[in-house]
């Protein structure tokens, strides 16, 4: 799209917004719709609740209600259906892209993952996982808080593009006992039990347990169409299974929690160069953590938060090889721990001033890196590698008598193994008029190389001697918000500049790659949204976003990088109708692949109607994929194909028995 076509495209979105603050100019504080809209807070953006129009970020919230309405099975599912985000799958991990920015093989390490602020990013790979390589079933979730743009102020690494918050369901929201099956697909069964207390006077608890199974899909690749191959089908070799534990116990302000994860997958794409149709290429997959934090109301202007936790992230896979006309075994390991430590001082200095200082240690007591041939016996490499982290920041919030917010903040992140890294915000949010928010979203991010990078594939050359360094990004952004009666409008128009991109390239002909931090790379894009509230039950969300991203020097547009993305979200789901509704349609527009070629334009709708009856009992049926669409996703380095062959139509049956059990 040319420079005039992005101006008119900004000047729609704006008129938009404008046309509905016009034709509400009279709205009141006695807005009927305003006990229905029940605006939500959200606590990833300042690490604190705040209500999303006084937020300094552009958020957007998916709640529990959209989840079960629309019958969404992974966190990755759930992100499809927000503004500007993308989401690649490629028979193996799901990766989640931000307003056109996501590289082959970078695992999603720019975007900071986390469950209830404790972040969920591997120290080795970086990685967050977006699937059932999770380990946590949509049903214990309370919301899911995408904020976008750099959040490395608070959060340091990672958060380059986004931050994503899962919140979970707290004890005293849920009944006794639930549980829960599911059932379709390519032979899919998936199950859920919980139980919560919450009795007065007495510790809160709650314990959940998931599982999944699944056969997996069978699957038809061209490029491996020949006798020797299978004739490119892939039967059976699709296969999913995992199992899942979260716990969490809260008591006297204090509050732990526990998650422990298992996750294998056989992988039907042939990748890396195995031998496709193997069925032992797979990998397993864990990401376990136990966190203790807890709050205390010093002084009546003094909030103190801290917390300590034990991380690990766990990945093995077996990769089948041809040598020699005989098949061997090659074993891939990737370990980590970390022992870390936060603690904040929230302090309301003064009626119109709140100044949050953090301090935050980690110790990455391992990183272990491990490959080598079973049989016979070959050792590649052994890794085992240690660094350490520490991070100082400081934010304050001012609000001056107009109606203006003024955030600014700063940290400084120190590592054993880089130079200090210094990540700025300044953010301007205006209430310019009743329902009517202007926000101006200026700061900077990067994100460290992870040990797989830096010490394995940062050099073509001996493991350690990596001169790789953290990559940046620097964005601006401008939004304005107007909530009129059921209606909210939303227009941003936003730019961004990556540098020192850490990607893999090629290095020689014979197909050898390493990472390498690359010159600069621009993105900008126009977003818009509508959302309407018809009642507590129904909700409509429809946005429409365009970007454009580019190798500064070159000029290529990026691969993986839809120019439209689009999507509409209808949910009805009363809490005391018996029947609930969820309905999405999203498009994504064709995107280059690594051979540059262009991928067919995306086009899905799926579906859910569900019934409850007596005693807690509901019954479902989902379509994903309902009109059946044929589509790929662009494939990386390690994929003989271009483009990975999406899910066809699929059909579920879902059981949920919610049992209120004495407190």
């Amino acid at each position: 799209m040319s420079a005039p076509g992005v101006s008119r495209l900004a000047a729609v979105l704006v008129l938009v917004a404008a046309w509905v603050t016009t034709t509400h100019a009279a709205q009141t504080m006695d807005d009927p719709f305003s006990m229905v809209r029940e605006e939500q807070t959200v606590t990833a953006a300042l690490k604190r609740p705040q209500p999303i129009s006084e937020t300094p970020s552009s958020v957007t919230v998916i709640t529990a209600a959209e989840i079960r309405a629309n019958g969404y099975h992974t966190l990755g599912e759930a992100l499809r259906w927000v503004r500007g985000l993308t989401v690649t799958y490629d028979r193996n991990y799901y990766y989640l892209g931000v307003r056109g920015l996501q590289r082959p093989g970078d695992y999603a390490n720019k975007v900071l993952l986390a469950l209830d602020g404790h972040t969920l990013n591997g120290n080795v790979y970086g990685d967050a996982y977006f699937g059932a390589d999770l380990g946590l079933n949509l049903e214990d979730v309370e919301r899911i808080e995408v904020v976008r743009g750099p959040g490395s102020t608070l959060y340091g690494s990672y958060a380059v593009l986004a931050v994503v918050n899962v919140v979970t369901r707290r004890p005293r929201s849920e009944p006794g006992v639930s549980v829960g099956g599911w059932g379709g697909g390519a032979r899919e069964g998936r199950g859920y039990a919980s139980v919560a207390s919450a009795r007065p006077g007495q510790p809160e608890w709650r314990i959940s347990g998931s599982w999944l199974n699944a056969r997996g899909a069978d699957l038809y690749f061209p490029e491996y169409d020949q006798p020797s191959s299978l004739a490119g089908r892939a039967i059976g070799l699709d296969g999913e299974s995992a199992v899942g534990f979260l716990g969490t116990a809260e008591w006297s302000g204090l509050r732990l929690a526990a998650k422990f994860n298992d996750r294998r997958k056989t992988i039907p794409t042939g990748s890396f160069g195995t031998v496709f149709g193997d069925p032992r290429n797979m990998t397993w997959d864990g990401h376990d953590f136990i966190e203790l934090a807890g709050t205390r109301q010093v002084a009546d202007e003094v909030e103190l938060h801290g917390r300590a936790w034990w991380d690990g992230a766990r990945y093995r896979g077996t990769y089948v090889y041809e040598s020699d006309s005989a098949r061997v075994v090659n074993l891939d390991v990737g370990e980590g721990d970390v022992l870390g430590t936060e603690w904040r001082a929230n302090w309301s200095a003064g009626r119109h001033s709140a100044v949050t200082l953090g301090l935050e240690g980690q110790l990455h007591v391992r990183a272990h890196l491990k490959n080598y041939m079973a049989d016979p016996y070959y050792l590649y490499y052994d890794q085992d590698l240690k660094s350490r982290v520490g991070a100082v920041y400081l934010q304050d919030e001012t609000r001056f008598a107009n109606g203006i917010r003024l955030t600014a903040g700063a940290r400084l992140d120190g590592y054993s193994r880089y130079e200090p890294v210094v990540s700025p915000r300044l953010d301007l949010v205006w209430r310019v008029a009743p329902g009517t928010t202007w926000k101006v979203l200026a700061g900077s991010a990067f994100r460290a190389p992870t040990p797989y990078e830096s010490d394995l594939y940062g050099t073509y050359g001996p493991p350690g001697t990596s001169t790789l360094s953290p990559e940046r990004v620097a964005s601006l952004e401008t939004s304005i918000e107007r909530t009129a009666g059921a209606f909210t409008a939303i227009a941003s128009v936003y730019g961004s500049r990556v540098h020192d991109l850490i990607d893999l390239v090629a290095v020689d002909s014979l197909g050898n790659t390493e990472f390498q931090n690359r010159a600069q790379v621009d993105s900008r894009g126009v977003e818009g949204e509508l959302q309407f509230i018809a009642s507590a039950a129904t909700r409509v969300r429809a946005a429409l976003a365009w970007q454009l991203s580019r190798d500064h020097e070159t000029g290529t547009e990026l691969s993986n990088s839809a120019r439209w993305n689009a999507h509409l979200v209808a949910t009805h789901a009363p809490l005391a109708g018996p029947w609930s509704l969820g309905f999405g349609a999203r498009y994504l527009s064709p995107r280059i692949t690594l051979a540059g070629q262009r991928t067919a334009a995306a086009a899905v709708a799926d579906a859910r109607v569900a019934h409850r009856f007596a005693h807690g009992l509901t019954l479902g049926i989902e379509a994903k994929n309902l009109f059946d669409a044929r589509y790929g996703d662009p494939g990386s380095e390690e994929h003989a194909q271009g483009q990975i062959v999406q899910d066809p139509r699929t059909l579920y049956l879902t059981v949920t028995l919610h049992a209120r059990a004495a407190r």
